[in-house]
């Protein structure tokens, strides 16, 4: 019980650990979840004929995203001494970001119970109505981009305050922008490149988190070994 009175501590060991998890959940799901279409008629038949894989990829994807919000809230930590600036604007986001990610889970799952229905004209009409309504989808869309545009920003700030390796923060900024993407463009194949580079990225800064003492959760370090990007001072 002493690990869970410590408070530093514990919020340490919360925020790695979570760095590491929400990652490889996001990759797995991504793995598990049969390819996504555009068109809705395929979108549904593609899930009904895959109904098992869909829903344990929209739970693993789930878990992920909550997971997801102590792992951002961790990186605002790490960066609330130094480039404070690109903490606050960068977590904010993320979080907004999480929020439509939770949105879009949730939108998967109806499509399961959809495809379970069995009624594959009315629900291909009613998906069609629901992705072409700005009212319902505008949320999703801008949770995405917040999301793209906050991770980004941290890893910005982590490069700038030099709190990790500049591999680190690029691994972040280029698996934000491949997932971003890979939302509005339905492609499986990206989503998977984007969270593998999640994994090296956030997971790697998780294990940092992890192996590093109390005092320097509290106050984070310079990266031992930081090198610039080519070209970047």
């Amino acid at each position: 019980m002493r690990g869970l009175s410590d408070a530093h501590h514990f919020r340490k060991m919360v925020a790695g650990t979570c760095m590491v998890l929400a990652p490889v959940l996001a990759l797995v799901a991504g793995i598990v979840q049969p390819d996504t279409k555009l068109d809705e008629a395929k979108e549904l038949a593609v899930v009904a004929g895959n109904l098992d894989a869909w829903y344990v990829a929209q739970v693993i994807a789930l878990s992920s995203v909550v997971l997801a919000v102590p792992a951002v809230l961790g990186l605002m930590h790490m960066l609330r001494e130094r480039e404070v600036a690109w903490g606050h604007v960068g977590g904010g986001l993320g979080i907004v970001g999480l929020f439509g990610y939770f949105g879009v889970v949730t939108m998967g799952i109806v499509q399961w119970q959809m495809a379970s229905a069995g009624n594959a004209g009315a629900m291909t009409d009613l998906l069609h109505r629901l992705n072409h309504t700005t009212g319902a989808m505008l949320p999703y869309a801008i949770g995405a981009v917040a999301f793209g545009v906050g991770m980004i920003c941290l890893a910005i700030g982590l490069y700038r305050a030099r709190y990790v390796h500049s591999w680190m923060s690029l691994s972040l900024a280029v698996a934000a922008a491949c997932i971003v993407v890979s939302g509005f463009t339905a492609s499986a194949p990206l989503f998977i490149v984007g969270t593998a580079f999640l994994v090296v990225g956030l997971g790697s800064i998780g294990f940092m988190v992890l192996t590093e003492s109390d005092a320097d959760w509290e106050h984070t370090p310079e990266y031992e070994g930081f090198r610039p990007l080519a070209g970047v001072r």
